[in-house]
């Protein structure tokens, strides 16, 4: 399989992992709310790198090599790449007590992941695009 069908692979699972998380929200289940946007970050970061080529291992918190990879192909973030680092480690550190019912989060909690998931996604659709304007020139 090549890149660019790994990479919209993982793209589609990114935005299945959104919705998810968006119809947890609507039958007040935070926990797997929280539990499928942290996904959402992670297949959406696993995409990018997946379209230059890299195929990181599975780790739950691929926003600093996402990041620095991204630079190093001149598509700086600037002060979002900071956020979407914070967000991806908060994130993942909640993925596990989501899960397992660990933690009693909140409907607060959920929303913030929510839109967390969408900020990461929406900054990374807008890479993918200039990106896949570089690749087919």
């Amino acid at each position: 399989m090549n890149n660019i069908k790994r990479s919209e692979l993982l793209f589609t699972a990114a935005d299945e992992c959104v919705n998810h998380a968006q119809s947890s929200f609507e039958r007040n289940a935070w926990n797997m709310s929280i539990r499928r946007s942290q996904e959402a970050v992670e297949l959406e970061l696993s995409a990018i790198l997946a379209l230059i080529g890299i195929h990181y291992p599975k780790d739950h918190d691929q926003a600093p090599l996402a990041i620095r990879t991204l630079k190093a192909h001149d598509f700086d973030l600037g002060q979002d790449a900071e956020k979407i680092e914070r967000i991806s480690i908060d994130l993942s550190r909640k993925r596990g007590p989501a899960l397992h019912q660990e933690e009693g989060y909140e409907k607060d909690d959920a929303q913030k992941a929510l839109d967390d998931a969408n900020f990461v996604i929406s900054k990374i659709q807008k890479v993918r695009g200039e990106l896949l304007q570089k690749i087919n020139k």
